[in-house]
Parts: C-alpha cells; sequence; structure tokens
C-alpha cells in the first residue's frame, strides 16, 4: 500500500514553506487576531520557568543550610560534653592539681560580722 499525494497538495505544502520562511504569514488576519493571546500564554510561561527555578535553587539552599545547621549542632553537643566532663568534681581535682594547688582538708569557717546575725 503506498502514499499517493496529488500534485495539487504538494504545490499548497510547498506555498505554505515559502510563506512560513518569507515572514509573510505574520500579516494574516487570524495570527494578528490572536497575538494577544499568544503573548498572554507566553508570559505565563515565562513566568512558570520562572518560579519553577527559582523553587529549585530554594531547595538546594535549604539542603545547604540543613548540613550547616547538623554540623552545628554536632559542634555544639561535642562541646557541650567536653564541658560537663571538665565540671566534674574529679576533673577540677586534677587539673587543679597539675597548677600545684591542693584540696583543703579543713571545712570552710564562717565568718561573722558584728551586727550580721
Amino acid at each position: 500500500m503506498s502514499v499517493r499525494v496529488s500534485k495539487k497538495r504538494l504545490q499548497q505544502s510547498g506555498r505554505a514553506a515559502r510563506e512560513i520562511l518569507r515572514g509573510s504569514f505574520i500579516g494574516h488576519p487570524v495570527i494578528i487576531r490572536n497575538l494577544p493571546f499568544a503573548l498572554y500564554v507566553t508570559g505565563l510561561s515565562l513566568i512558570a520557568i520562572w518560579g519553577a527555578h527559582r523553587a529549585e535553587s530554594r531547595v538546594k539552599e535549604i539542603s545547604k543550610k540543613v548540613v550547616h545547621l547538623n554540623e552545628l549542632e554536632s559542634e555544639y553537643l561535642e562541646a557541650k560534653s567536653n564541658l560537663m566532663k571538665m565540671g566534674t568534681e574529679s576533673s577540677v581535682r586534677q587539673r587543679s592539681q597539675a597548677l600545684g594547688l591542693v584540696p583543703s582538708h579543713r571545712a570552710p569557717e564562717r565568718i561573722e560580722l558584728p551586727g550580721d546575725e
């Protein structure tokens, strides 16, 4: 089964191709009548593309900030743990002995001023 195309049909398609290449179809009344709608659809398309691009860049920015936040949280927990270890009595005693300080064997005494009751 072969496809047969008439000569008239070939001439019409050739004429249409020439009109497109010349640009003479732009002045056609149907094109001019639908031009505002075509510009409106084009504008909406550009806004949709811009919105998608903006959303993608925001997602990338948020993921970078989440990674940075996780790193800061890890550093915070590590510093808090070290501070808790440094605050224990045994740790303070070891560091003070390294400086040459010795714990007192006597209990502290309260000094009372006259008139302070």
